[in-house]
C-alpha cells in the first residue's frame, strides 16, 4: 500500500477492484463459452455477472465515496471541459477517482452489461433445447426475440470495451496517466489534489463488512431468481 506522505492517494477500494477484475475474467468466460458452445457453463458465468453488476449497482449508493454514482456522475459542463483538457497539450488536471468522461462510460458499461444478462435470462437457442430461467415466462417468439437481441448486444459490449481499452491506452501514452496501476494497488501517485493538502486525503472507504453482506444479497437475489423462476 502506497503512503499519502509518498505520493499516494487512496482511490480505488477492495471491493471496486475485485470487482473490475472479477467482471474481466467472467466476460472472456463468458466470450469463451459462446464461442465453444459450452452453454451451460456459460449460463453459470452469466449468473455470476449478474450477480457481480447488482453488487455494482448496490456499491454505487451504498458503498464507498469514489465508487457512488452521485460522487462521480458530472453535467455536461464537466463533461465538455474534460473534453477540453483531453484535446489540449500537457498532463491532465488532477483527479482522484473517475473524471467526468469516464463516470459516465461506467454507467454505459454497466447498462450494456445488464441488456446482456437481462436478455440472456429470457433467450432460447436455434434448437429450443437451451434456454434462460425465464424464457418459460416469455412466448417463443420473444424468446428468440431475446437471443437476437442477446447476439446483437454481444457485438455492442465489443465496441464499448474495446473504446475503454483504448481510452485507457491514450491516457497513458498520450497524458502519461496509469489508469490500470490504481486498480491494482487501490492508490493514486497524486501529490495534491485541488483544495485538498496531502495531510486531508481521507480514504473515504467504507467498512468491508457492508460489502459482504451487499454481495451476500446480490448473489442470494440471483440464486432465488435461478431456483424460483
Amino acid at each position: 500500500m502506497t503512503p499519502a506522505g509518498k505520493g499516494g492517494v487512496p482511490v480505488w477500494d477492495l471491493p471496486i477492484r475485485l470487482f473490475h477484475w472479477l467482471l474481466v475474467a467472467d466476460l472472456a468466460g463468458l466470450w469463451w463459452t459462446a464461442a465453444h458452445d459450452n452453454l451451460a457453463l456459460h449460463f453459470k458465468l452469466g449468473y455470476a455477472a449478474l450477480a457481480l453488476l447488482l453488487f455494482r449497482l448496490f456499491w454505487g449508493v451504498m458503498g464507498s465515496d469514489q465508487a457512488r454514482f452521485a460522487r462521480f456522475l458530472k453535467g455536461p459542463a464537466a463533461v465538455l471541459s474534460h473534453l477540453r483538457h483531453m484535446a489540449s497539450p500537457g498532463p491532465l488536471p488532477p483527479q482522484r477517482g473517475h473524471n467526468a468522461l469516464g463516470g459516465w462510460a461506467v454507467v454505459v458499461l454497466l447498462l450494456v452489461l445488464l441488456a446482456q444478462v437481462g436478455t440472456g435470462l429470457f433467450a432460447v437457442d436455434d434448437d429450443g433445447m437451451e434456454e434462460g430461467p425465464l424464457a418459460h415466462r416469455v412466448g417463443a417468439s420473444a424468446a428468440k426475440l431475446a437471443r437476437r437481441l442477446h447476439h446483437a448486444n454481444f457485438s455492442l459490449i465489443q465496441i464499448v470495451v474495446a473504446v475503454h481499452v483504448a481510452a485507457v491506452l491514450f491516457y497513458l501514452v498520450v497524458k502519461r496517466e496509469n489508469l490500470v496501476r490504481p486498480m491494482v494497488t487501490g492508490w493514486k501517485r497524486l501529490t495534491f489534489l485541488p483544495g485538498e493538502g496531502e495531510a486531508g486525503v481521507g480514504h473515504g472507504w467504507v467498512p468491508l463488512w457492508r460489502a459482504g453482506l451487499l454481495a451476500a444479497v446480490a448473489a442470494g437475489l440471483v440464486a432465488g431468481l435461478v431456483v424460483f423462476a
